[in-house]
């Protein structure tokens, strides 16, 4: 009994302990003074904001060849090398060109050859032709001869017909109309006879022009065609021995040299690059990769500038030109290819160099600036209303016209709520567009 009442005063005291705490903590607590050094603060002022993307890129030329060979050889001799000054149609490297001046030689006694059996087949077509022509002739002949036999059989049963009469009035006597008879006859055997050498004649022009005519022009165009194909095949060895002698494409400067004197090039599939030459290096171009985040505000009345390793101090400008729509997927991260062109009259930069870019979103001058520091601020002890006052981390997106919370420090050194609108950013300080904050007040970026 006694041990149960013992518990049950150490619990009485163990209560009235804890309230006798709470109620000296409520009244420090509202006997305290704030201080100014328990928060961090920085003062409202006016300036200017810049927002900026950034990205990377490299430097290349404008318009780079790259020259390589369309015949397989061996590389005989080189005029260019790495830096060396060209110009357009200057020959830069030489291939062997003895097997292909062999079949240059080749097609061209081939030439000769189908234009000698082109003759030859001309020659035997002409042939054929005048024997045509004599056929003819023999016909119009045998043409004549038949007309004339024809005449004189018509005249000879013309006359056998009037000594008929004559003999049937015992005018004349029966001897001569027998002669008569045999004249007609003899007239009309001739006629026969020179009929039939028409109809011989006839056929051998016939013959003739199938078999011999014809044939002979058919020859004539077999040589034809063999001649046109030989006169092709010298035209293409001519050409592919013209490819030994390799000639630069453009005016401008060698860029890279990838094969030796003596080193064979195989011209199967692809062509080997053999050199690569850039057109103008005062006019290049980098190709920078914007991600997809960023590609949204970027436009070509953005202007450009960007730093390169080798000249640290150094801010080059550019221009963009074109924003490519074929993306580019690695490793899940996908970006855009940028053009800008850049002016390297000064020839410092080099083709390959990396580039640090930077693109001017926006640009504001003499504008209100909170520090973002400020915008991430909630006092110990106080929630935030809605989750758009305030930032959600140091790398959240600012979007302008968005509606935040700021605390100043006020003259009894407690923490006052603002609301403002904000606008662009440069990842430092904010734009306050609108609100009750003041320049020259000093906003609250963290708490001691």
């Amino acid at each position: 009994m006694k041990l149960k009442i013992t518990r049950v005063r150490k619990l009485i005291l163990l209560l009235v302990i804890l309230a006798g705490a709470s109620a000296l903590t409520v009244e420090i607590a509202r006997g305290r003074k704030f201080r100014a050094s328990d928060y961090l603060t920085a003062g409202i002022e006016r300036g200017a904001i810049r927002q900026t993307v950034s990205a990377t890129g490299a430097l290349q030329a404008v318009t780079t060849v790259q020259v390589g060979s369309q015949v397989s050889g061996t590389i005989q001799s080189l005029f260019a090398d790495f830096n060396s000054v060209v110009k357009k149609d200057q020959i830069i490297a030489q291939l062997d060109p003895a097997i292909f001046q062999a079949q240059v030689e080749q097609a061209d006694a081939d030439l000769k050859q189908a234009r000698a059996d082109l003759a030859a087949a001309q020659a035997k077509f002409l042939a054929a032709q005048s024997e045509v022509e004599n056929q003819r002739a023999a016909v119009s002949s045998a043409d004549a001869n038949l007309a004339a036999f024809k005449a004189q059989r018509d005249d000879a049963k013309s006359f056998y017909d009037r000594q008929q009469t004559l003999v049937n009035e015992d005018v004349v006597a029966q001897r001569d109309l027998e002669a008569a008879r045999n004249s007609y006859e003899a007239a009309a055997a001739r006629y026969d006879q020179a009929a039939a050498q028409v109809n011989q004649a006839q056929a051998e022009e016939k013959s003739a022009a199938v078999a011999g005519l014809d044939a002979a022009r058919a020859q004539v165009k077999e040589a034809q065609a063999q001649e046109r194909q030989n006169a092709a095949a010298l035209q293409l060895a001519e050409v592919n021995l013209s490819h030994t002698a390799i000639r630069s494409p453009i005016d401008g400067i060698v860029v890279s040299r990838n094969v030796d004197v003596g080193q064979t090039v195989a011209a199967s599939l692809q062509a080997p690059t053999i050199f690569v030459i850039a057109n103008d290096l005062t006019r290049m171009q980098v190709i920078a990769s914007i991600d997809q985040a960023d590609v949204g505000v970027i436009n070509a009345s953005n202007r450009v500038s960007f730093t390169v390793d080798a000249y640290p101090t150094d801010t080059f400008s550019g221009r963009i030109s074109q924003i490519r729509l074929d993306a580019q997927n690695v490793q899940n991260v996908v970006t855009y290819n940028a053009v800008i062109e850049v002016d390297n009259s000064a020839l410092k930069l080099k083709p390959g160099m990396t580039a640090n870019l930077t693109f001017t979103i926006a640009n504001r001058a003499n504008v209100l600036r909170a520090p973002n520091a400020a915008l991430r601020f909630t006092p110990s002890g106080i929630t935030p209303g809605k989750p758009s006052e305030s930032f959600a981390s140091p790398t959240a997106a600012v979007l302008p016209g968005q509606s935040r919370i700021v605390w100043v420090l006020g003259p009894d050194h407690r923490p006052q709520k603002r609301r403002v609108t904000i606008g662009i950013t440069d990842g430092v300080n904010t734009e306050v567009t609108e609100g009750d904050l003041k320049e020259g007040e000093s906003v609250i970026l963290g708490q001691t």
